[in-house]
């Protein structure tokens, strides 16, 4: 049997648990399985962020700025864009509705467009070619059902450059949660669906962080994406052993700080 297959047999006795993984939710087990259980099993949500609008809102301006003509992308024109997008999208009442203010709506924005016109220290968009912005992926990477979504996706020599957008800080070295595997995991794990799904071959994959105006690659290579699969694979495979015994162990640390879930009472180690 396939590793889908086994989990399918097994979930219908035990919990059930997702059929298909994100480079995501495979971060979030390997940060702590419980987390990953209270978010991806119990479904309980975690309510929406400031530094995650913040995120999707630069997100879906920089797709609709590359969708003009490249003539047409200027510092200006982006103005019109995000002002576009803010009225289309209802982003007044999404950040107006948040539990937690950073603080008001116009730093929300002035955060938000200091972080788009820094894409212009990194790179030219008029003479920037992205060939597939937003682009759905699912496929099975090794016998493990994978989803997600490729930020920009460029063709260069018959090979693909694979990019994603950050507006946070750029991850300390010194932890171990940001070693050079963990922090480009993501990204290598899509270039490891691309090539399951159609053959695509990726040379670079590269982190772009606007609030930095940084610029980080790195080359594609047969041994990167060996450690990537084994991920893939050995969280799968932790996922499957978990849910048969029914037991996510809860992983803490300082990150438990900052956790939804410690403040809420659902995790069992901070259960009130």
């Amino acid at each position: 049997m396939t590793h889908i297959e086994t989990r399918r047999w097994e979930t219908d006795r035990v919990l059930v648990v997702p059929d298909t993984l994100s480079p995501s939710s495979i971060r979030t087990f390997s940060d702590c399985p419980q987390k990953w259980k209270l978010a991806y099993v119990d479904k309980i949500k975690e309510p929406p962020k400031w530094h995650l609008h913040l995120g999707n809102f630069v997100h879906e301006v920089l797709e609709h700025l590359y969708k003009l003509p490249a003539d047409q992308r200027t510092v200006e024109t982006v103005r019109t864009v995000a002002k576009e997008r803010w009225e289309a999208n209802g982003w007044e009442t999404k950040v107006g509705g948040l539990a937690e203010m950073k603080g008001p709506i116009s730093q929300f924005k002035h955060e938000a467009f200091d972080a788009i016109t820094n894409l212009w220290a990194i790179e030219n968009p008029t003479e920037t070619t992205i060939d597939d912005m937003e682009r759905r992926v699912k496929v099975a990477v090794d016998g493990v059902a994978m989803s997600g979504i490729i930020d920009r996706l460029q063709i260069e020599s018959g090979t693909a450059v694979i990019s994603d957008y950050k507006t946070g800080k750029i991850p300390d070295p010194k932890f171990p949660e940001n070693s050079e595997a963990n922090k480009f995991f993501q990204l290598l794990a899509y270039a490891l669906m691309l090539e399951s799904l159609d053959g695509t071959e990726t040379s670079r994959v590269e982190l772009l962080y606007l609030n930095h105006k940084a610029r980080h690659p790195l080359d594609v290579t047969p041994a990167r994406l060996a450690v990537a699969r084994g991920k893939i694979v050995e969280t799968r495979e932790a996922i499957d052993s978990s849910a048969a015994v029914e037991d996510f162990h809860c992983n803490v640390t300082k990150l438990c700080d900052w956790c939804h879930y410690k403040g809420t009472g659902d995790c069992p180690a901070f259960a009130r």
